[in-house]
């Protein structure tokens, strides 16, 4: 069984996931690690002892040898970028959010996601519209599922109970009906549009991600030739952190491509 690393409290226990961010000479570095009692962790500005982080408070600062610590809880995003186990291909934040905003989440919603994965998405899903709501996750390979279980169990336990976690192919299946809305992550969503047809509210949306411009092509010629559904939008999105120093602010890097975001709605078949 996996320790659960729910963050409620205000002080950092051992064995807890930590940010630490290190500021030096005008600048700040920022660590990812679980933290223990009886390790030192290397930084830009000295050693740090995990004796010295254990039991302080979120937002306490340690000196160090040339520089200060200040010791963060995660985010959702630092958990999930930084400290989720990962078996597949994983849809990273700057697209998960904005599958969830053209997906309409909100508390009490009703989504079933096609590739549950690592669960990296399951957890954002679940994380809007529980305990109201429920999440109907499908991949076709259990161990996928096991990983994506061990995962959310590890941030909040009690996302578990409004999602249903199945061994099954949408393209061939879908025991729910009268769904809110519908995200995918499948290698060929185009074969699942009939059952998701009928899986789905009138008018609801069906939010697909794909990373290559051939899957792009295949998604879009059919939905362009098919009764039952439009398409809204398809999105590509890019992210660019800005370095801060006493020195300069200037750009420091931008993501590289991850996919497309195609954006369909459901409506009637004449």
């Amino acid at each position: 069984m996996p320790r659960v690393i729910v963050l409620s409290g205000a002080i950092v226990r051992n064995g807890d996931p930590i940010v630490v961010a290190v500021k030096t000479r005008g600048s700040i570095r920022l660590y990812y690690f679980t933290v223990y009692s009886d390790r030192v962790y290397s930084t830009i500005a000295g050693s740090l002892p995990g004796s010295r982080i254990v039991s302080k408070s979120y937002g306490s600062v340690i000196e160090l040898a040339d520089g200060e610590a200040y010791i963060l809880k995660p985010t959702l995003r630092d958990l999930l970028e930084n400290f989720y186990e990962r078996v597949t291909q994983v849809i990273y934040p700057k697209d998960a959010l904005l599958i969830a905003l053209e997906a309409d989440l909100k508390p009490g919603s009703r989504i079933l996601e096609g590739g549950t994965g690592s669960g990296f998405l399951t957890t954002i899903i679940a994380n809007i519209v529980c305990p109201q709501g429920r999440v109907y996750t499908y991949d076709i390979k259990p161990y996928n599922i096991e990983v994506a279980k061990r995962n959310i169990l590890s941030f909040n336990p009690n996302l578990l109970e409004c999602i249903e976690f199945k061994v099954g192919d949408i393209r061939s299946k879908i025991f729910e009906d009268n769904l809110d809305s519908a995200v995918l992550d499948i290698p060929d969503p185009w074969e699942a549009l009939d059952t998701l047809w009928l899986s789905l509210k009138s008018g609801a949306p069906l939010i697909v991600f794909i990373p290559s411009m051939n899957q792009l092509v295949k998604l879009t010629d059919k939905v362009l030739y098919a009764k039952g559904w439009i398409i809204e939008k398809v999105i590509e999105t890019y992210e660019r952190e800005v370095e801060v120093t006493l020195e300069s602010i200037r750009p420091s890097r931008i993501s590289p491509f991850t996919g497309f975001i195609v954006v369909l709605r459901r409506v009637d078949r004449i």
